[in-house]
């Protein structure tokens, strides 16, 4: 079996392993009494944390192996379940909880990010990264009704045992892909400086947009219906729409413009999911789901075929570095609204004002290349 067989195994069963809980986290601490602002705090939190545990794991990566900082993120994921399935209302139980989601996130995207870097290819990554996303969407569609049967029939242990199993048996086929870590010494400021600055706006613009992904499951359940059943639905139309595009149009992603052009209409579907449209919402999710995906495999080859001179190890720990930032930025604001609608509206309007200083970044440059 080839190395990128094996990491395909791997991102099946970690994705359906994941999606099982992750998809619900924030709907499940809103019906059991937590506030928004909570809910959003632990959302905050998880991404402050992930400033220093990036670079925690990206050292021990370096230092031991990236197997290893999969365990740390496995283990995590499971006493996380735990904390999750016995929830309090109160400070500690917050940091708690919030540091276990960043340690477990970061521990698998930190590894799972090294090891799709031994698998790919730098040129033309369309090809391989379509059947990846095909396969991770696979897996969360199907994982996305099981978790919310499950929860809406008050089954947290068995989902709990179930997830975390899998979870630990999706990483065995990592053991056996070819690659040592090269024991890079991090000096992350110094390669901070050396990546294009434009690529950064537009890696943080996506990130931006994956704040909505937290939200959303919360905005199901009040305005469409109340079951943690639909949010896996709306899970699992987003997922198919994405299988759908890719097996149609996913290799034919050749040029950044599709960036632009993407989260424009991503910004017009979900503005118009704030309407009062029942069922039909998850047309909408559908249309999203293709959108999305163009977006970030737009992004994907802006960040992934053009990161220079860069290496892995410290094109991982930007990649992390950068995403948590963008979150808490635009997270603060949200502690402050109490309605989600509200909450959606201000990250739409922070998506479109970036998204032209994204595109006049673009055009400068195109000009200035031309002019010289």
């Amino acid at each position: 079996m080839s190395d990128r067989a094996k990491y395909n195994v791997f991102l099946f069963v970690s994705t359906f392993a994941r999606a099982l809980v992750e998809i619900f986290i924030s709907l499940f601490l809103f019906k059991n009494g937590f506030s928004l602002s909570q809910v959003l705090l632990v959302y905050l939190l998880e991404n402050f944390f992930a400033l220093f545990i990036s670079y925690a794991m990206v050292r021990i990566g370096e230092r031991y192996n990236y197997a290893v900082v999969m365990c740390i993120g496995i283990v995590a994921f499971i006493i996380l379940q735990v904390v999750l399935s016995h929830p309090v209302h109160d400070g500690f139980f917050v940091v708690l909880l919030s540091f276990l989601y960043s340690l477990y996130r970061r521990g698998y995207w930190v590894a799972r990010r090294y090891y799709v870097t031994k698998v790919v290819p730098r040129r033309d990554s369309s090809g391989p990264f379509s059947i990846m996303m095909v396969v991770s969407e696979v897996a969360s569609t199907s994982a996305g009704f099981l978790g919310g049967s499950l929860l809406d029939g008050f089954n947290v242990l068995t989902l709990t045992i179930l997830s975390s199993v899998l979870l630990f048996v999706s990483a065995i086929p990592l053991l056996w892909i070819k690659g040592k870590p090269s024991g890079t010494k991090v000096e992350l400021m110094k390669n901070l400086k050396k990546y294009d600055k434009k690529n950064y706006l537009a890696f943080s613009l996506f990130e931006i947009n994956n704040v909505l992904t937290f939200i959303f499951p919360i905005f199901v359940t009040l305005y469409i219906k109340e079951t943690y059943m639909m949010a896996g639905v709306v899970s699992a139309v987003s997922s198919l729409a994405i299988i759908v595009f890719i097996l149609i149009y996913g290799r034919v992603i050749k040029k950044r413009n599709y960036f632009i052009l993407s989260t424009v209409l991503f910004v017009a579907i979900n503005s118009s999911k704030l309407l009062f449209l029942d069922y039909a919402f998850l047309v909408l999710c559908f249309v999203e789901g293709i959108v999305k995906k163009m977006q970030e495999q737009s992004l994907n080859k802006i960040y992934f075929e053009n990161r220079g001179d860069m290496d892995l190890t410290h094109y991982n720990l930007i990649y992390q570095i950068v995403e948590a930032f963008a979150r808490i930025i635009v997270t603060i604001p949200l502690l402050f609204m109490n309605d989600v609608r509200m909450m959606i509206m201000f990250v739409l309007v922070v998506i479109c004002i970036n998204i032209i200083i994204y595109a006049c970044s673009v055009k400068n440059r195109v000009w200035h290349e031309t002019d010289t």
